[in-house]
Formats: structure tokens, sequence, C-alpha cells
């Protein structure tokens, strides 16, 4: 097997439904792709890390492992990213010694494909504009800094930690 030196995790999906409106098989699906997705991942690609002695994984994670979103609707995916969060503390603690750092970017509500049908629904950009306090979505590059720092040697004692890119939706 060849060297892998970064590994990054983006996987996710959204339902935009309510505890109660939601299946159990749903529930289970966001925990399968959104959390045991980024395990497998970094299990599998983690051994070969362990074994050549050097790695970066940078897990996608969401600010809301940290804040709670207020519209409700995303407790699974909420849920799910904040097992990736843990998940990459614990990554970071244990894998350390090999000289791998494990660390997680927390974005807001970006514009994406799997946020245009929030986007489009009633009222959700009010709702950005009172809890962010840039008043906007992230925008397509605005994660590319933090990933390129994670991803380079710069951050080779930076381990374990969730950075968000929010607007200050965190800072309040």
């Amino acid at each position: 097997m060849g060297r892998i030196d970064i590994l990054v995790n983006a996987a996710g999906m959204g339902n935009n439904k309510m505890v109660t409106d939601q299946s159990n098989e749903e529930w289970e699906r966001h925990i399968h792709i959104d959390l045991s997705g980024v395990y497998y991942m970094c299990k599998a690609v983690g051994e070969i890390m362990i074994e050549q002695e050097y790695g970066k994984i940078i897990n996608i994670g969401l600010i809301h492992s940290r804040v709670i979103f207020p519209g409700g609707g995303i407790s699974a995916y909420s849920s799910a990213k904040g097992g990736v969060m843990n998940l990459t503390k614990n990554l970071a603690v244990e894998w350390a010694k090999y000289n791998i750092t494990v660390n997680a970017i927390g974005p807001a509500v970006f514009e994406t494909e799997l946020t245009v049908a929030s986007i489009e629904m009633d009222g959700f950009m009010d709702l950005i504009a009172a809890y962010c306090p840039a008043g906007r979505l992230g925008k397509l590059g605005e994660l590319d800094g933090i990933a390129i720092y994670l991803a380079s040697d710069a951050s080779s004692f930076c381990t374990g930690q969730l950075i968000c890119i929010d607007g200050g939706w965190t800072a309040i």
C-alpha cells in the first residue's frame, strides 16, 4: 500500500425533520453516513498512517456540536456530527504518538447543494441573520484556508481541535 498523508472526511446528509417526524431508519442512516462513515475511513487510513508514522486527518464537523440550531430539525445530523467531534478528540489522543494530527473543521451553514432546501424555506435567512453576527451564509472557498493550514506542517502541534468557521455564531 502506498503512502496516505492527508485524509479529509466530509460525509454529511440532512433531512430537516424534527425528532417526532423522523423514522428510526432515518436516524440510523444519519448515524451510519455522518458518523460511522467517518469512523471507518479514519480506521482504514489511520492504520496506514500509524505504519508510516505521519498523517493529517481533517474531519468536517459542524458548529452545532457546540451550539444548537435554533430552528430545530437537524437533531440526527448535529448528533452525528457531535459524535464526529468526540471521535476526532479520541483519535487525536490515541494517535499523537505516531505523529498523526486529527482535527475537525466546524462550519456554520454554507451555500451548498446540501443546504438548498433549507435556504428556500420561509424565514430561514431571517434565522441566520438573527444568530450569525456576520448575517449571512458561508460561501464557497471560505473553508479553504483552514483546510490548507490543517493539512500543512504548520499545524503539527494542533490536534484534537474543532475549529469553527461560522461568521461569529459560536462567539455569542
